[in-house]
């Protein structure tokens, strides 16, 4: 749970600001969208696959807007895949600061979710064959490549 919603609840914590930025205060919104360490994450996923960058300021909205317009419901699949794996790693990268004093590091956040959503994709899950250099430097080729994955929902890995 976010600090806020720790507050909310009526737990004491000893400060609402964010561990990632040191800046804003922890609200679900800020842990996944606002915070300029975030920023960076999104950023870097938009970039890799060559799209302009519009990060929602709210959450859900975020994870509705999360699509590619123009493609395939397979490869809007696997895009969302990659939101609810950067969540995931967000997540895990905000616990370790706070609980074992770990960095923060958007680049490392950004690679753990390329390699976890590369494995997921080419272990049998989808029909696709393709290296997880082809998958770093030409994201879009592989995955447009991919006609069919054997799953109806969603697979949330983190």
């Amino acid at each position: 749970m976010s600090k806020c919603n720790l507050v909310k609840k009526g737990i004491s914590v000893e400060n609402s600001v964010c561990n990632m930025c040191g800046e804003g205060e922890e609200t679900t919104s800020h842990i996944f969208c606002t915070c300029k360490v975030v920023y960076l994450v999104w950023f870097k996923c938009y970039e890799w696959v060559d799209l302009a960058l519009i990060v929602h300021q709210e959450t859900k909205m975020h994870f509705s807007q999360f699509r590619m317009v123009e493609e395939s419901e397979v490869v809007n699949r696997i895009w969302l895949c990659m939101w609810i794996t950067i969540i995931g790693e967000l997540w895990k990268q905000r616990n370790k600061k706070i609980f074992r004093n770990g960095h923060i590091d958007h680049m490392e956040i950004f690679s753990r979710t390329q390699l976890k959503v590369w494995s997921w994709v080419t272990s049998n899950v989808c029909l696709s064959r393709f290296s997880y250099s082809n998958w770093c430097l030409k994201p879009l080729v592989c995955i447009r490549s991919i006609k069919k994955c054997r799953f109806l929902h969603l697979v949330v890995f983190v």
